[in-house]
């Protein structure tokens, strides 16, 4: 999956969250800071692989397998997150903005390793 599918899954899965409703093309092209236009051929893109249903006019909803795959990244970021905290001593916005970058890199298999050394390790730092 791409950086870019990625990062308009998790601002779509946030943005509806927090607001319980579809999120706007307009919405989520201020979200990502590109044009409207751009946002609405990736939602069409991402509608066609199932990840949202796009209705123009209405927004972007996730669909169960966008959620599924929104909490993936968020779960890989917060990890990541934690760990430059917690064990690396950044301070939360580098971590967050390092996080962000990181979360796209990193394998499902390393993100379980990285978890099982936590947690091995927390009690030791």
């Amino acid at each position: 999956m791409s950086q870019s599918i990625e990062d308009y899954l998790e601002r779509i899965y946030l943005f509806t969250k927090e607001n319980n409703r579809p999120i706007k093309t307009t919405e989520l092209a201020k979200l990502l800071n590109i044009k409207p236009s751009a946002v609405t051929n990736m939602a069409k893109k991402l509608h066609k692989l199932g990840y949202v249903n796009y209705e123009p006019y209405i927004g972007i909803s996730l669909t169960e397998k966008g959620i599924e795959e929104a909490k993936k990244i968020l779960d890989k970021h917060k990890t990541i997150k934690t760990f430059l905290v917690e064990f690396l001593g950044l301070d939360e916005k580098t971590a967050s903005e390092e996080a962000c970058k990181l979360e796209h890199a990193l394998s499902d298999e390393i993100l379980e390793r990285l978890k099982i050394f936590m947690e091995k390790f927390k009690d030791k730092i």
